[in-house]
Formats: structure tokens, sequence, C-alpha cells
């Protein structure tokens, strides 16, 4: 018997072995339906997937062998992963690399073997699909090509496991990440706030006009932070499923004169008006929703409206019902909106136009966390416009049953 010598890239091969975190792990059926498929092509009792760890190789699937692992210095699939090409013994007794392994001479008789390597990227081949019988026989070309087909498959639930897995890590880091801007950032940016919010006031005592001035401009960026930081932590929870909605009925005029109520300082410093337009504001018309996140979607709609919109401009909020569902709708008369910018609008991070950041800064996170928040409620957002003439954001929420 002549164990097989180690490969060039042995420890860069075991380094892909240990990345997969596939040793040791409980059979799946995607594995077994291969393995099966593979005896039943090449008419052979057994089909392992074999991959080749330090001192063994172990079986991911081992359709018609009870045993989950053999040592490495026996396996003939260590051999097999030394070439690109499948590895064939039609008849090991004739073959002095395994004549006398007792895999051979013993349980489970080798006496025909067929591996094709699994070869994941960067030319790494971390084992074997083979096939295995207990006497001796050839492969044809076609049972040949067919088991490096289903090799492929196999490598490709590989290469799915490690992108699973990269995602994953990716996710524990940008939860580290949250965590990190929720109390590293957001926590001493709201003390700064409130007490750049006390100082201007005077609460502490008067304050020259000259200094004031400089805390306005404090005042002013310390407040833009803090929003950039809120809509991040937003966006990643909504994500993440990971931000509650607490659903109750909510009377639709009502809700929107609170909605108008609490937008209305920031539309005036813009030079806007809000007008709420319905035919008949004393017909009952009830959603439901999460209140406070419903008002955070139509403040996000109304800024936009004011920052795009023409100076003077009046800002429509209206509704419409429709087969069980209410559509909210916020129009500017602003120059309205290119076609071709249509499919980012809800992107992160996608400003509409750099024009608006000269009335009023963004973070480009706004229509994002609306699109998230209505839908968690499961309804639907979109936009119409008409160059020069009107844009309207709408969207729909479910009416109590």
């Amino acid at each position: 018997m002549i164990p097989a010598p180690l490969p060039a890239n042995e420890t860069e091969r075991q380094r892909w072995l240990d990345d997969l975190q596939i040793l040791d792990t409980l059979e799946e059926q995607a594995y077994d339906d291969l393995t099966f498929l593979a005896a039943q092509i090449c008419q052979t009792p057994i089909a392992l997937v074999s991959l080749v760890d330090r001192n063994r190789q172990w079986f991911k699937s081992h359709h018609g062998l009870n045993a989950q692992e053999t040592p490495r210095d026996l396996a003939f699939c260590a051999h097999a992963i030394l070439d690109d090409k499948p590895l064939v013994v039609e008849d090991p007794l004739q073959d002095e690399r395994f004549r006398d392994n007792p895999l051979v001479t013993g349980a489970p008789h080798v006496h025909f073997y067929a591996g094709a390597p699994l070869i994941l990227r960067q030319n790494v081949h971390v084992g074997t699909l083979c096939v295995i019988d207990d006497h001796a026989r050839p492969l044809s070309d076609m049972q040949r090509q067919a088991l490096e087909a289903i090799a492929r498959q196999v490598v490709s639930l590989l290469e799915l496991r490690l992108q699973v897995q990269a995602l994953s890590r990716l996710d524990t880091t940008k939860d580290e990440f949250i965590s990190m801007v929720n109390h590293e950032l957001r926590t001493p940016l709201t003390s700064i706030h409130g007490s750049l919010s006390l100082l201007r006031n005077q609460v502490t005592g008067a304050i020259p006009e000259h200094a004031l001035q400089m805390l306005d401009v404090a005042y002013r960026n310390g407040e833009r932070l803090l929003n950039i930081v809120n809509d991040i932590l937003d966006v990643s929870k909504l994500e993440a499923g990971k931000m509650e909605m607490h659903m109750a009925t909510i009377d639709l005029f009502s809700f929107l004169q609170k909605a108008i109520d609490l937008s209305q300082p920031y539309c005036a410093g813009l030079g806007c008006r809000i007008d709420l337009r319905t035919a008949d504001a004393t017909d009952p018309v009830q959603v439901l929703g999460d209140e406070p996140r419903l008002l955070q979607v139509m403040n996000n709609l109304v800024s936009n409206a004011a920052k795009f919109g023409r100076a003077g401009d009046t800002v429509e909020i209206s509704w419409q019902r429709e087969a069980g569902r209410v559509q909210v709708r916020v129009t500017d008369h602003g120059r309205g909106i290119p076609p071709e910018k249509h499919k980012d609008l809800f992107s992160k991070f996608k400003q509409l136009s750099q024009d608006s950041n000269a009335k009023a800064a963004g973070t480009g996170l706004c229509l994002s966390i609306c699109k998230l928040i209505v839908e968690q409620h499961g309804g639907s957002i979109g936009c119409e416009s008409m160059p020069n003439d009107h844009t309207t954001f709408f969207f729909t929420l479910r009416e109590p049953q």
C-alpha cells in the first residue's frame, strides 16, 4: 500500500475545509440525493461525498455504507484530490498503491473505485464524489461524465454553504456595528444635542449674540448628525425585522391632522403650506397601523415634498379608498422627478437631487425607511410624477376587518 502524498497547497486546502464548517455535521437530503443519483448512474452499491481532512476522510453522504469516516492514509480519495480529473481504479488488486489496502482486502472490499474531485474556487480540492463496487469493472465514458457533472453539483452546494456563512458573518458584523452606533454615537450625540438646546434657550443665563450664533450652527449640525444616526439604526432594524410594529385601529382624519401639525413648522421654514384635501371630513375612515411609525412615514414624505416644491407651494395631502384599503397621497408642485430616477427612489443613500441640499440636507434614507415601514404594514408605496407639474408619493394601508 502506498499512501497518497500531501497536495502542494495542503495548508490552504485545510483552511478552506475548515471554513466550510461542514465536518461532523448532520446528514442533508441534498447531498444524499446526489450520491443516490451517482450510485444509480454508475450502477454501484456505494456512493460517497468524501471530504479529506487532516488525518481522515469523512463522509458528508454515505449511500450504501454504514461507516462515516476512515483513516486518511487508507483513503482512495486522498489520491483522487491530487488531480483535476476523476481517478478510476478498475481493479485495485492490480494497482500497487491499493492491492494490500485494508479497505480492499477487508470490508467494504473496494474492488472498484471512481472518484471525481470536488474543486472549489482557487483550484482547491477538498474531497471527492466517489462510487465503489465490490468487484472489478470498467467505467463507461457516459458514467464518467455523469460522475463529473454530479460532482459539480456537490461543489455548488459547498460554494453555497460558503456564501451563506459569509453572509452570516457579515450580518454579525453589521449587528456589532449597529450596537456600536447606538451606544457609542447616538447616546453622546443625544446628550450633546440636548445640552446645546438648553444653551441656545439661555436656560443657564444670557449668552452674547455672537456666541449664540455659533451655538445655532453647532445645534443644527448636531441635529443633522443625530438624524443620520437614527435613520441608519431605523433602516438596520427594519431590514432585520427587529422593529416591532404595535398595530392598532387609527382614525385616518385625526392621524393626518396630527401629521400636519408635526410637519407644519418645518414646511413653514421652507415657505410651504400644507393642505388636507378631503371631500367629507366627517366620513369615518379607519386604518390599521403603528401610529408613531406611520407618522414617521408622513413626516418623511411631507418633508421631501416641501424640499422639492417651489417657493410658496402648497403640499397637498389626500386619500382615497380602494377595495378594503386606503391610499394616502402627498403631492408637491415642483420640477418633478425624471423617469430614469424612479428606479432609485427607494434605494438607500440615494439623493433625489443634489439641489435639495441647498434647501435642507437629507440622509438619503428617508424614502427607504418609508418603504420598509409601509411594507411591514402589509402595504405598498409608489410615486407618480409629471415634470414641471407635480410629484405624488402614495402608500396603502389596510382597513380593519
